[in-house]
C-alpha cells in the first residue's frame, strides 16, 4: 500500500500483517485449519496523531493492534517502527522491523511502546499500591532511581488528575475512572512515543468516558504521544481520532481522515456502520442500512471480498477477486471494486 504524498513522518507502518490461529482436533492435536484473525492488514500512523481502529466485535481489530506491537507473534508481515533506543551512527532515530527484533533489542524498544487496557480492574495488580504499579515498568527496565522516581510518580499522578496522597493506596480504593487514570499514569512512566489504547473507556460510565477522552487528548499534546485507539463505539472514535481505519473479518476495508470517512464513506460496510450511529435529534432518526446474513466465519471466509454476501451493491467480480486496499482519493484508502461507482451516505 503506497503512503500518501506530503505526509508527516510515519512512526508505525504495518504491511501485510497476518495472524492465524491453528485449529487443532483429535488426541494428537492435529492442525486441521486456521482462524484468520488478521489477514493481510496494512495501515500506518503518523507521529503525533490518533488512528482509530474500528469494527464489529470479532473483526480482528484488537488482535491486529496487539500483533503489530508484538504482544502476539505474527504469522507474516512487517511492522516498521521509528525508535530512539536502537539509533546508531549519531542519528536520533532508527527504523526497525518489530517482528524480527531479538529479545534484547525488543526489550529496549518496548520502552517506547505502551498499552492502556480495557478493564481498569483486571489490568491493575490488587496487591500493589499505586506507587508500586507506576514504578514497576521502571524497575523492569532497570531505571528506578529511588527518591527521584517518587517525584516523577507524583508528577504523573498530577498529570492524570490524581494526587500525591494516592501513592500508598490500592486499586480497590478507587472508582473505575480513577483506576483507569492509574493505568494511564503507568503507561506514561517510561515516556513512550506510541500508546495502544484497547477500548480504554468502554468499561466506564458515559460521563466518565468524556472526562477520560479529554484527558487523553491533553496528555497527547503535553507528552507528544501517538495513539492507536481500538474501539467499537463510532461516536467515541470520531471524537478522538485524526484518522479512522475500518476492519471487517480480519481485513482492513477503509482508512481515511475522520471527517472524510464519517462524511463521505467509500465502502458499503462503513456506510452500514455509520447508519447505526444514533442522531441526537429524535425528530430526525438515523436511516439504518440493513445487513443481510451473518458475519462470516474467519476460519472459512467467503472468496473474493469478505463482505460480498451481505453487500447490497455486490457484483460478480466481488465474489471472485479480493479487492486491494488502494488510494482512491488523497489519503483515503478503500478495499472495494466499486468504490468509484457508488455514492454512499455518511453521518450528516
Amino acid at each position: 500500500m503506497a503512503q500518501p504524498p506530503n505526509s508527516k513522518e510515519i512512526l508505525l507502518d504495518v504491511k501485510g500483517l497476518k495472524k492465524y490461529f491453528p485449529i487443532q482436533r483429535g488426541l494428537l492435536r492435529r492442525v486441521v485449519g486456521h482462524v484468520k484473525a488478521v489477514d493481510d492488514v496494512n495501515f500506518f500512523i503518523r507521529r503525533g496523531e490518533t488512528l482509530g481502529l474500528v469494527g464489529e466485535s470479532g473483526c480482528g481489530k484488537t488482535t491486529a493492534s496487539r500483533t503489530a506491537i508484538r504482544l502476539y507473534d505474527a504469522t507474516a508481515g512487517e511492522v516498521q517502527f521509528r525508535t530512539r533506543a536502537l539509533a546508531t551512527n549519531g542519528s536520533s532515530e532508527r527504523q526497525v522491523n518489530l517482528l524480527t527484533l531479538d529479545k534484547d533489542d525488543l526489550k529496549a524498544v518496548r520502552r517506547e511502546i505502551a498499552m492502556i487496557f480495557q478493564d481498569p480492574v483486571n489490568s491493575l495488580n490488587p496487591r500493589m499500591s499505586v506507587s508500586e504499579i507506576i514504578r514497576e515498568p521502571l524497575q523492569v527496565h532497570g531505571i528506578d532511581k529511588g527518591a527521584e522516581t517518587d517525584e516523577a510518580i507524583i508528577k504523573l499522578l498530577n498529570a492524570v488528575g490524581l494526587r500525591a496522597e494516592h501513592m500508598g493506596r490500592y486499586p480497590h480504593e478507587f472508582s473505575g475512572g480513577q483506576r483507569q487514570r492509574i493505568g494511564i499514569a503507568r503507561a506514561l512512566a517510561l515516556r513512550p512515543s506510541l500508546i495502544l489504547l484497547d477500548e480504554p473507556v468502554s468499561a466506564l460510565d458515559v460521563s466518565i468516558q468524556a472526562q477520560t477522552l479529554n484527558l487523553l487528548q491533553e496528555l497527547q499534546k503535553e507528552f507528544g504521544l501517538t495513539y492507536l485507539f481500538v474501539a467499537h463505539d463510532l461516536s467515541v472514535v470520531e471524537h478522538i481520532s485524526d484518522r479512522v481505519a475500518v476492519m471487517y473479518v480480519g481485513r482492513l476495508v477503509e482508512m481515511a481522515a475522520s471527517e472524510k470517512l464519517y462524511g463521505e464513506p467509500l465502502h458499503p460496510y462503513t456506510e452500514a456502520l455509520l447508519s447505526a450511529v444514533p442522531k441526537p435529534d429524535p425528530r430526525n432518526p438515523s436511516k439504518r442500512v440493513p445487513l443481510e446474513g451473518q458475519v462470516p466465519d474467519p476460519a472459512n471466509p467467503p472468496s473474493g471480498c469478505h463482505f460480498h454476501p451481505r453487500c447490497r451493491y455486490a457484483k460478480e467480480v466481488c465474489k471472485k477477486e479480493t479487492p486491494a486496499l488502494r488510494e482512491v482519493r488523497p489519503d483515503h484508502f478503500v478495499a472495494c471494486h466499486l468504490a468509484e461507482e457508488l455514492t454512499l451516505v455518511g453521518v450528516g
